[in-house]
Formats: structure tokens, sequence, C-alpha cells
């Protein structure tokens, strides 16, 4: 189940920072919130300790979200990084990798 009020809000910092319309920043709230479930899983999978890391990129004339899900061992020591891939929040789509 999607938390959309989260999603709305997530739309309107979009809007916000990127200087897009609301159907685009709607198109990128929506692809993140996928995303991050997909990290998620991608850690849940994995059967050790985890995290889901989300940064945003704004340089070049670029406007990008990367989400990424951190595997630690039982001592939280990282051991690998599995990148979901990133979101160009100016048109709202998701790139794999």
């Amino acid at each position: 189940m999607y938390n959309k009020r989260q999603i709305m809000s997530t739309a309107w910092a979009i809007r916000k920072n990127a200087n897009v319309d609301m159907a685009t920043a709607l198109r990128a709230a929506w692809a993140l919130v996928k995303a991050i479930n997909k990290a998620d899983e991608v850690g849940e999978a994995s059967g050790w300790n985890h995290k889901t890391s989300v940064s945003d990129w704004v340089k070049h004339g670029k406007n990008r979200t990367y989400v990424s899900a951190r595997i630690y061992t039982n001592a939280w020591h990282l051991k690998k990084e599995e990148r979901i891939g990133y979101i160009d929040n100016l048109t709202g789509t998701f790139y794999e990798g």
C-alpha cells in the first residue's frame, strides 16, 4: 500500500526544487516510491541488515534522485551497495542501473 499523502508532498517538493509542472513532479514521485520499494525488496532478499539510500544530485542542468540498497553485515559494516537506479526529476523517468 502506498502512502499517497507522502507521494503528494514529495511531488510538491520536486515541483518546487526542479521547477517542473505538477504532472511531471507526480510521475517522478511515483517513480521514486517504486524505486524505494524495489530497494527494500533487494535488501530483504539479501538476508543481511540493510538500509535504503536516497540522494539528490543537481548539476549541469540535470536534477536526479539516486536510489540504492546498502547491505551490511551483522556488525553493520558495509558489505555491498546495490544501485537500483535514478529518477530524472525534470522528466519523471526512472532509469535502472
